[in-house]
């Protein structure tokens, strides 16, 4: 029992366990063969799927150190039983996946208890209590009849590489492992729930199919439109215990209003959310599906500027990008590219005359190699022009011209000069996230929405499925909403990699 417990956990190790015990039991000898070869297979297991630190020779290299963790504090996700004590379990056998029914398949499911490290660097003075987040998963046990779940999906906010991939795993991951027929797509974005302008998409894996291969979503998106009243209203009307939100901190706010109000009414609501924001300004999570093809495409934009520069006289590339008030896009591109002279963005303030000026770097850079180019995110230097009062459907301020601006600023510098600069100004903002997932987005994309589905099934509500230190973990909503929008250091280490890649004058940029 020890020796299969070093391997599996849990109910796996249990089963295990039973079935060789099983054939022991058998009278002929050829039940004794069986158990052998099993064993056999668990000593396999022993050496290929041991974790490294119960591996000798790994134990061999470890010295003690005076850091320790006596406590670990947890973020923990509400459930529906919190105001449904009466709720009824029953076991979560697989309906339709084959894979899950499959003895020997990988951590069929994962303990309440289980939690995942949120602080993982620790020093002197770091303290000793550490926090944790609750570790993603299918449970043993739901809370949910058969037959009895209707799920609904919504997106919400801006467009962003991946959405159509969430989309199609949730349906899939309800319809193949719990069994789920009535699963609804509401078209465009909160509103949708309660205008009944659009009848509610029937989805299933069939109508799905093949749409992870599309940019945008099939169920349209759109900013504002929240009603809460109204939306909860149509949800229990319709008789909606799933509700499936992907957005960005904005969204998250609305989809933890409705998981209050629904707890307010008594109603058995699961509210589960996935993380898009093609800022990567969500906090908490490693970083937002999408936003590596977004930095990939924009490199694209940037190669095609260094050509279009570097072949005309005095020539100025400026790429504008994505990121009103985080410039993760840009710090990024530009580190993959190689190819940027100067990069701007919303967290560092911009000096524009003077010696170690913005403007006067980029006749330098000219006069020294031909051609300079600039990566601008959208809402860099919005202090030096006129701000704009108006704002959009969710609030967020309209940010007026940061590349026209710059492109003026460029010309004016060089005709007082006595020369000319020719700008060549390219915009990729709506190309870089109306663009397909790539395939390491896609594959995140199935972790997060897969997760949500079993959080979900689970009684959990109002949280969101993230990966963070790598790991799959569920985070309350109240705990995203608290740490986001994020911004980029302008004192860190991403920064500081782009300043030595850009050589650009720090003086001007702090």
């Amino acid at each position: 029992h020890e020796f299969v417990g070093e391997v599996f956990c849990g109910r796996m190790a249990e089963e295990r366990l039973g079935r060789i015990l099983g054939h022991l039991s058998l009278a002929p000898a050829a039940g004794e063969e069986k158990a052998k070869n099993m064993a056999k297979e668990l000593q396999h297991a022993v050496t290929t799927r041991q974790l490294p630190l119960r591996k000798p020779e790994f134990q061999k290299l470890l010295s003690p150190c005076d850091l320790k963790v006596s406590e670990i504090k947890t973020l923990r996700c509400d459930h529906i039983k919190d105001y449904i004590p009466d709720l009824q379990y029953r076991a979560n056998h697989p309906e339709r996946a084959k894979i899950m029914n499959v003895p020997r398949c990988y951590n069929r499911f994962t303990e309440d208890d289980e939690f995942v490290m949120l602080d993982l660097i620790r020093k002197d003075g770091s303290g000793t209590t550490g926090a944790g987040l609750v570790r993603a998963g299918a449970r043993s046990a739901v809370p949910w009849r058969r037959g009895e779940v209707n799920a609904a999906i919504v997106t919400c906010g801006g467009l962003c590489p991946g959405l159509n991939v969430v989309i199609n795993q949730i349906v899939e991951t309800l319809y193949y492992n719990y069994g789920v027929n009535n699963i609804y797509g509401i078209k465009w974005g909160f509103r949708g729930i309660w205008n009944n302008e659009e009848p509610w998409l029937r989805l299933t894996p069939d109508s799905v199919l093949g749409i992870h291969e599309l940019g945008g979503t099939i169920l349209g998106s759109s900013r504002g439109g929240f009603n809460l009243p109204k939306m909860v209203d149509a949800l229990l009307d319709k008789n909606v215990n799933q509700l499936y939100v992907i957005g960005g901190d904005g969204t998250h706010r609305g989809a933890h209003a409705i998981y209050l109000e629904g707890k307010r009414r008594k109603a058995k609501l699961a509210v589960a959310c996935v993380p898009k924001t093609i800022d990567n300004d969500v906090g908490i999570i490693d970083h937002s599906f999408g936003f590596h093809t977004a930095v990939e495409k924009a490199v694209d934009a940037i190669r095609s500027s260094v050509v279009e520069a570097s072949c005309i006289p005095n020539g100025i590339g400026v790429v504008k990008l994505m990121g009103r008030e985080a410039g993760f896009i840009a710090a990024h591109a530009v580190l993959s590219s190689r190819r940027v002279d100067l990069c701007l963005v919303p967290e560092v303030s911009v000096e524009l005359d003077g010696e170690d000026g913005v403007l006067n770097y980029l006749y330098r850079t000219t006069k020294k190699q031909g051609y300079a180019v600039v990566v601008v995110a959208e809402g860099a230097g919005v202090s030096m022009m006129k701000a704009t009062q108006k704002r959009d459907e969710s609030g967020n301020i309209r940010l007026p011209s940061i590349g026209q601006f710059l492109k003026q600023k460029i010309n004016a510098y060089f005709k007082s000069k006595g020369e000319k600069a020719n700008i060549k100004y390219h915009d990729p903002s709506y190309m870089i996230r109306s663009v397909p997932a790539n395939a390491a987005d896609s594959v995140m994309c199935n972790i997060l929405a897969e997760n949500a589905v079993h959080g979900a099934m689970a009684g959990y509500t109002g949280f969101t499925s993230g990966l963070v230190n790598n790991r799959s973990v569920y985070i309350p909503i109240p705990a995203i909403t608290a740490t986001s929008p994020v911004r980029l250091n302008p004192m860190g280490r991403t920064w500081e990699r782009v300043c030595n890649d850009t050589q650009q004058p720090h003086k001007g940029l702090y």
